[in-house]
């Protein structure tokens, strides 16, 4: 991109979208032309993010914070060294952010804007300098995170858009004691390729691929990610105000469908009585029904401590004969509950729990553990004596 912070200046979040969607506008022989949706070329890229506390023209305390925290990781401190970052604020929505890596005498923008408790960060930076600077950033922030949708969901949300076929995806497939794991990759998919490929090798989609009409013949190729990230490759002239709505319209789809799998609406919350106590409110995030046969409790928690549990963000300690785990999510500083129902996970909210440590773990266990897990979440304002 090459912006100023008077481009998006006093402008709203459809005038800023209308103005980067002019980045990837094409001519229709140009759109014919293209065979692939990755390379060199240039795509608008949305980045979808929980914002727990990040305020417009405050980047540099974030990152002086980063910077002087004893508990951060090497690579964060290594992030951290080796760029610079500067904030130039728009309005008190927007802002104008860049990342210069000196070393190899490289400057990226993004633009951030804060929207009803979410971050948005729109980039039309390569896909390879995207991964080292935005995307790392987004990761050490402890006050941000990606949303997150399951298979079933990014499948709903590319079926809501108007107008569209799914035109290519990418499926993996992973889950303990088999034998195989699989990333499945299809470009120019045809009708029904993606329910083919869940039926033949139980793989869940991770990235789909929409081509989107505007009278009659494609006029906007774009895809969703299940990691928060939303493309728009490329735009026929003449359709822009179409793309501009399709963006809104995916960006309030996925905002919502990650508050129906994560938001903790009913923490529990614990009050005295005369004759004892009480605890009102109840959230759990279920992972059920996975691709393979019923475990022992002992085996669940081994596969746990293996894939999931190992790292340096969490904490744990195995209660009730075994089957409950507290888990205490070191980045969040949040405790959670885990109770073992072979296979079935079930995450028990506490009083601390947040969206943020349930959809942290959540992504772990697909990627880590098992991606064949149905997601589902259940909540009530009970009272239980």
């Amino acid at each position: 991109m090459d912006l100023s912070p008077s481009d998006v200046e006093d402008k709203t979040t459809r005038e800023v979208l209308h103005e980067l969607i002019q980045y990837v506008v094409t001519t229709d022989e140009e759109m014919q032309e293209k065979t692939t949706r990755s390379g060199g070329r240039t795509d608008l890229n949305i980045y979808l993010c929980d914002n727990q506390g990040y305020e417009i023209g405050k980047l540099d305390s974030w990152i002086t914070r980063l910077a002087e925290d004893d508990s951060a990781t090497s690579y964060a401190e290594s992030y951290v060294a080796d760029h610079t970052f500067s904030e130039s604020i728009a309005n008190d929505d927007i802002s104008l952010v860049t990342i210069k890596t000196p070393a190899k005498n490289r400057t990226d923008e993004f633009v951030f804007v804060t929207n009803d408790g979410y971050l948005w960060v729109l980039t039309t930076v390569h896909s390879d300098w995207r991964k080292k600077t935005i995307e790392n950033l987004l990761g050490y922030l402890p006050c941000v995170e990606r949303l997150y949708l399951s298979a079933d969901n990014l499948e709903e949300l590319t079926d809501g858009i108007q107008d569209s076929r799914v035109s290519g995806f990418t499926a993996k497939y992973h889950a303990p004691n088999r034998e195989r794991d699989a990333t499945l990759m299809f470009s120019g998919a045809e009708e029904d390729d993606l329910e083919k490929a869940e039926e033949t090798f139980d793989a869940k989609p991770t990235r789909i691929e929409f081509d989107q009409t505007n009278s009659p013949s494609t006029a906007i190729q774009g895809s969703n990610t299940n990691e928060g990230r939303l493309t728009m490759r490329s735009v026929r002239r003449g359709s822009e105000a179409k793309a501009v709505n399709t963006l809104l319209g995916l960006t309030e789809g996925y905002q919502e469908l990650d508050r129906q799998s994560f938001e903790v609406e009913h923490p529990p919350q614990r009050r005295e009585l005369d004759s004892g106590f009480t605890i009102d409110g109840f959230t759990a995030v279920e992972l059920t029904d996975p691709d393979r046969s019923s475990a022992t409790n002992e085996e669940l928690i081994s596969d746990l401590e293996e894939n999931v549990l190992n790292g340096n963000q969490y904490r744990y300690g195995i209660r009730d004969s075994g089957r409950k785990i507290r888990v205490y999510d070191t980045d969040h500083q949040e405790t959670f509950d885990i109770a073992l129902e072979p296979p079935n996970l079930i995450l028990y909210a506490r009083e601390t729990t947040t969206a943020l440590s349930f959809r942290s773990f959540v992504r772990d266990v697909y990627d880590e553990l098992d991606s064949t897990y149905s997601l589902s979440k259940s909540d009530n304002p009970v009272a239980t004596q």
